[in-house]
Order: structure tokens, then C-alpha cells, then sequence
């Protein structure tokens, strides 16, 4: 007879089987245990795993789960996600089966809780009280439930008497019967009793796996005793559990199951096992290997996070929790250059001069130089990121003054973005303002500077773990658009008037590049009111009135922008635009004349002045000034159609049809107007 085929699920569970490294010896324990006969005396029915956070019980625990299901057995699992028992028998229901006569009660049950917490004529603290039965801790044991907190702890057992006949009462006047009592006040009586119901009829072994048992221990551990002990109906003879903590089981509470019960305590990974690990996922560069036993201390979910990009090279490892470190620092035992190592890592990159403020000297450069975690890039050397939050966290706790202090000296000498970096790392949300100030400046310098500031404010708020800087820089990284960057600055009263003033100039800008020019005036008028000297101000807001059409109220400031700024090509060349605007075409010309002197490439005062000897027929002088910003740039729309309706006034009809192709291939805004114009001209 042949064999029936695989199922899709079968092949996952092999793969998944084939992909395990290590624990092979608890692994290959539990399996050999599911082989004994339920009557061998080698037999267990209850496996505590236990160890430090992040060792590995989790996924070990899903590999015994694994080969539980391989083996037959119908299968549940209760981690930190179930909050009392209600929930972690409905975890335990959802894998292993159909469960009809359970889920009908929890059903039942749910649906009562929720009529009880909205009726108005309940008891008063009705719902604390029926949370003390749902976890059934008994009216003397005291315990923390995650997001519960203090409904565990122990209460007055008199008062609670009293409190559970009133309750008893409510609910027996409220209820249909005795049964939906007994399953609002007690749900493990009855709920439990049902689930078994419900399983016995699956025909198949129970394995039942309980993770991050610390967390859930306080409304599971005396059920779990209650459940073995039959209080609650029988199990089948094969049925295993298995409790995963970072504690073992509580010798005087499960001093009783001695007798049919497995320890397995976890330990970091062997070299061999953590090697093996690494290999299963390629990564095979001894570098690389080495520099995640390292860091990672064999810690394996160190090693696993780590290897989870399956990385090549040190700069592809990801960040694991700061313990890793220490241990690094641990393994090496020269003193000296473990704090080389240590403040190295304060600047975030660093030549030997930089190297030196940090450390005190550069006696152990060379050496830290050959480390795995530095590296060399154009911009000077770097620790890895990994290596280096992880250390920047152990300096905060171990030597806060020392954090300070070289920070400080780092800030002294070095360029103003990384000045504000060690400043924020030193002083927190106090030297906030002053980064502002730089992040203000940077971006009316270039806005793209803005992309290196508020990056460099985020990475400060967490090097230092200084909450407000995060939360500011954050608030900042979360405003892509320039224009809302720049308005999270502009009312940020914590800026001195002067940078307020030029955060409301460079927002002004952005807002008349978009042609809302009311709302843009209005921040001009605000900068030049913060700062009535800076005459930029004022011939900004001149110039946004020119736009705007008010060109003689524009005049004033522009006038006073060439008087203090003589040699700006840009305020002649705004002031020429606004006085041909007014019809003083000579004025203009002479404005435009000394604009371009200043900057012979300045296409715009090339255009504008071509178009003010249009207007006073000066068409050959205009034609050239079209020609020369063409040249300079063949993508200018307007010279292309302003020399398109010279060349056509010329009869020059087959240039002046070049002109009109070029841009509607460019399919600007006047490409609409070009083809209604080169129609007319073809058609003649």
C-alpha cells in the first residue's frame, strides 16, 4: 500500500525540524520521553524550563510543541497575551481542537460579564471582585498580574466574605439559574471542567505549554495544580505539560510532583552550538562569527538577533540589548583599554585628534583601530552602531560625570553640527534651544542641511536617553515637508526672537514659492517685527509684495535692501522687476543692468530685462538677452515663449515654430497657449 502524500503543514514541520540548532539534549529528552509507555517509571508528565530572560525557552518551547504535534498530540499553549484564566483557557481551546461545549460557555460567560459591568444596579466594585474569583488566588495570596496589578494582592478575608454573599445574592436574583452563577463567580469550575469535556472527545494525547510563566503564574499556577490534582475532571494518561519561566517551579508549592516532573534549567549556548546556529543561517565569516559571540555573550537571542539578517560583514548586525557589551568589555582584561574603548565611542565619529579630547590620549587608537566594531569611512572612523548605543548606555549608568564632562570638552572645539550633538548628550533638554538655533540656521543656509540637524537631535535624544530632546526630535523627523518642519519652529517660544524672526522669514519664502502670498506676507511682517535691523526681512517682504502686484507699497523696502546691500545681484534685479512693473523702464534697465553686471548667469534678471526692452521696442537688444538665457538654460519656458512672440513679430514664423515645439515638449504651463499659437502660425 502505498504511502499517502505529505500535507503542506507536514513539510513545514520537517523544514522547521531541520532548521533547529541546539538544545538537541532537552530536545531529544522530551522526545524520548513521549516514546516511553505512560506506565514506565522514567515517564514525565511535567517539564519546568526555566532561565533568564532572552535564553531561549520560548523557542524551545515551540520546538517541543513541534515534535508534540508530530507525535500526535493535540496541542495548546497560554503565553503573556492571556491577561486572567478566562483568556488562557481560550488560548489553550483555539489549538487544540473544536471545542464546542467550552466555547459556548465562554461565550455564555463573556456575555454575562458584560451585562453585569453596564448594569447600573450592580454592587460597587463588582468587577474587582469578580476578577479576585476569575483568578481564583484564594482570599490570603498575594501576587502582581501584568496590567492587573493590585487586584492580586491579599484582602481582608472577613470583608471579602461579606463582599462574595452580596455578590452571590445579585447574581442568583439577576441569573437564570444556579449553573450561570456558578460560572460568573467561579468560571475555572465550570469553564475547565467543559474544555476536558471537549478534549476527551478529540480521541488524542493533550500536551499543554505554558510560556513566560512569570507573567502568568498568578491567575494559572494554582489552577495548573488544581488541573493535575483532578479537581476539575481527569485527564488522559499521556497528556504533558510543560511550564517555561524564568523562575522554577516553587519547590514548596510543587513539592507534591517531584516524582513525575523534569527540571530544565537553560544556559547560554555552547561555542559549538552558537557557531552551528550561526552557520544554519550563513553566516560563516569567522569576523563576523566572532564578533556576534562576542557581543552577544552565546546569549541566544543575542545570537539569533544578531544572525537574523544573516549577515556578511560586522556593519550588517543588528542592535541587541546593551548587556551584550558588557560582556565584551568583560573578555578583554587590559583595563586601560577597555576605557579606550569606552569613551572612543562618546563622539560619533572620530579622527586621532577627536579620539584624543575623548579618551585622554591616543595611546590605544591603534589597537582600537584593529577592533571589529570600528571602522574606516570618509568622514573619519565609527563604531559600529551596535557596539556603540550599547556602550553609550553602560557609560550613562556607570560614570555620569565623566559622560558629561567629555562630552563638553568634545562640544568645544568641534563643527557646529556635532557642537549641538555633544551639548544635547551633556545637557539634555537644556541645550535643546541651542540646537534649535543651529537646526533654524542650517536650513535657511540649505534646507536639505535639515535632513543631517534633526536626525542628529533624534540619535542625541536616545544616546543620551534624554526623553524631551527624543520627543522634539521625533516631533521634527515626523515633519517631512520643509514648510511643516519649519512652522514646528516658528511659535517654539524657547528660540530667542531672532531665530523665531528667521524661521518666519525662511516659512514666508517657502509659502510665496507656493503662492499663498497673504499668509506669507504675514510671516515676513512677523520677522521684520522680531527683528526690525535685518534688513533681508525687509526686503523679502518688498519683494512678496511685488509679487502680490502692490508694487509701489513694494518700493520702500526694496529701496532700503539696495541701499544696504549694494552688491546683491538679487535686490537690483527685485527692484528692477518692480519699477518696470511701474512703467520706469529706464530705472528698471538701470537696476537690471547692475544685477546682471554682478551675475552674468542670472537667467531671471536676463529675462526680465529682455522683457523690459520688448516694451520699449528695443526688440534686437531684447532678443539677445532671450538668446543668452536660453543658452544658459534650454528648459527656460519663459525666454523660450517670449523670443517665440519676438521671432513671430519679426515674421521670423519658422524660428519663432521652433521655439513654441520646444516647449510644448517641455509641457509647461504655457504649453496649452503655444499649441493654439503654433496652430495660428502654421496656418497661414
Amino acid at each position: 500500500m502505498s504511502e499517502r502524500p505529505l500535507t503542506l503543514q507536514e513539510l513545514i514541520r520537517r523544514r522547521q525540524a531541520g532548521e533547529f540548532v541546539g538544545r538537541e539534549r532537552q530536545l531529544a529528552l522530551f522526545e524520548e520521553n513521549l516514546r516511553l509507555p505512560v506506565d514506565d517509571p522514567r515517564r514525565r508528565f511535567l517539564f519546568s524550563v526555566h532561565g533568564a530572560a532572552g535564553i531561549g525557552k520560548s523557542f524551545l518551547v515551540r520546538q517541543f510543541r513541534r515534535v508534540a504535534t508530530d507525535h500526535g498530540f493535540a496541542t495548546g499553549q497560554v503565553d503573556e497575551a492571556a491577561y486572567d484564566l478566562p483568556s488562557a483557557l481560550e488560548a489553550l481551546a483555539a489549538g487544540l481542537g473544536p471545542c464546542k461545549e467550552f466555547t459556548k460557555r465562554l461565550t455564555a460567560y463573556r456575555q454575562h460579564r458584560q451585562n453585569l459591568d453596564a448594569d447600573p444596579t450592580a454592587p460597587e466594585g463588582l468587577s474587582s471582585l469578580l476578577t479576585r474569583g476569575t483568578v481564583k488566588i484564594g482570599l490570603g495570596v498575594a501576587g502582581e498580574v501584568p496590567g492587573l496589578g493590585a487586584i492580586t494582592k491579599p484582602i481582608d478575608a472577613k470583608a471579602a466574605a461579606e463582599e462574595i454573599d452580596k455578590l452571590r445574592v445579585f447574581l442568583t436574583r439577576k441569573l437564570r439559574n444556579h449553573i450561570d452563577v456558578q460560572l460568573v463567580m467561579s468560571p475555572a469550575d465550570v469553564l475547565t471542567p467543559a474544555l476536558l469535556r471537549d478534549l476527551t472527545s478529540l480521541r488524542k494525547p493533550l500536551a499543554l505549554f505554558f510560556d513566560t510563566y512569570e507573567r502568568t503564574s498568578p491567575f494559572l499556577d494554582q489552577w495548573l495544580r488544581d488541573l493535575l490534582a483532578g479537581e476539575h475532571g481527569t485527564l488522559p494518561p499521556e497528556a504533558v505539560l510543560v511550564v517555561a519561566g524564568q523562575h522554577p517551579l516553587d519547590l514548596n508549592r510543587w513539592g507534591d510532583y517531584l516524582g513525575i516532573r523534569t527540571d530544565l534549567p537553560l544556559d547560554v549556548f555552547t561555542d559549538a552550538e552558537a557557531r552551528s546556529f550561526l552557520a544554519s543561517r550563513n553566516v560563516t565569516d569567522e569576523r563576523v562569527v566572532e564578533v556576534i559571540l562576542s557581543l552577544s555573550g552565546k546569549l541566544p537571542v543575542l545570537v539569533a538577533m544578531l544572525a537574523e539578517a544573516r549577515p556578511a560583514e560586522v556593519s550588517e548586525v543588528g542592535d541587541p540589548s546593551g548587556s551584550a557589551v558588557e560582556r565584551f568589555l568583560k573578555w578583554e582584561p587590559d583595563p586601560a583599554r577597555r576605557t579606550a574603548a569606552l569613551y572612543g565611542a562618546l563622539p560619533r565619529r572620530f579622527s586621532s585628534e577627536v579620539f584624543a579630547v575623548a579618551a585622554g590620549s591616543t595611546d590605544h587608537l591603534s589597537w582600537l583601530l584593529q577592533q571589529p566594531f570600528v571602522t574606516e569611512q570618509a568622514d573619519g572612523y565609527r563604531y559600529h552602531d551596535v557596539v556603540r548605543s550599547q556602550i553609550l548606555r553602560v557609560l550613562r549608568r556607570r560614570e555620569p560625570g565623566e559622560w558629561r564632562k567629555r562630552h563638553l570638552a568634545l562640544a568645544a572645539d568641534a563643527p557646529d553640527l556635532e557642537k549641538a550633538y555633544h551639548r544635547l548628550c551633556a545637557n539634555g533638554a537644556a541645550a535643546l534651544p541651542e540646537a534649535l538655533v543651529g537646526l533654524v540656521e542650517a536650513f535657511a543656509v540649505r534646507r536639505s542641511l535639515s535632513q543631517q540637524w534633526v536626525p542628529m537631535i533624534v540619535q542625541a535624544g536616545r544616546d543620551a536617553d534624554a526623553p524631551e530632546v527624543l520627543r522634539r526630535g521625533t516631533e521634527l523627523a515626523e515633519a517631512v515637508p520643509y514648510l511643516d518642519l519649519i512652522s514646528l519652529l516658528v511659535d517654539d517660544r524657547s528660540l530667542p526672537a531672532a531665530t523665531r524672526a528667521l524661521a518666519h522669514s525662511e516659512r514666508g519664502i517657502l509659502r510665496r514659492a507656493d503662492r499663498h502670498f497673504d499668509i506669507a506676507l504675514a510671516d515676513l511682517e512677523a520677522a521684520v517685527d522680531l527683528a526690525p535691523g535685518v534688513v533681508t526681512y525687509i526686503g523679502e517682504r518688498g519683494e512678496t509684495l511685488r509679487r502680490m502686484g502692490r508694487h509701489a507699497e513694494a518700493m520702500p523696502d526694496l529701496d532700503r535692501l539696495v541701499a544696504a546691500k549694494p552688491d546683491d545681484a538679487w535686490a537690483w534685479g527685485c527692484r528692477g522687476a518692480a519699477l518696470q512693473a511701474l512703467e520706469r523702464f529706464e530705472e528698471a534697465l538701470g537696476d537690471l543692468d547692475q544685477a546682471i553686471e554682478l551675475r552674468p548667469t542670472y537667467i531671471w534678471a536676463l529675462g526680465t530685462r529682455a522683457e523690459t526692452l520688448r516694451r520699449v521696442d528695443r526688440l534686437p537688444e531684447a532678443l539677445a538677452d532671450f538668446d543668452r538665457a536660453i543658452d544658459l538654460d534650454p528648459h527656460y519656458l519663459y525666454g523660450l515663449v517670449n523670443r517665440a512672440v519676438i521671432l513671430f513679430t519679426a515674421g521670423e514664423r519658422d524660428r519663432a515654430a521652433d521655439d513654441l515645439a520646444r516647449v510644448i515638449e517641455i509641457d509647461g504651463e504655457d504649453g496649452d497657449w503655444a499649441r493654439r499659437l503654433l496652430d495660428a502660425i502654421r496656418d497661414r
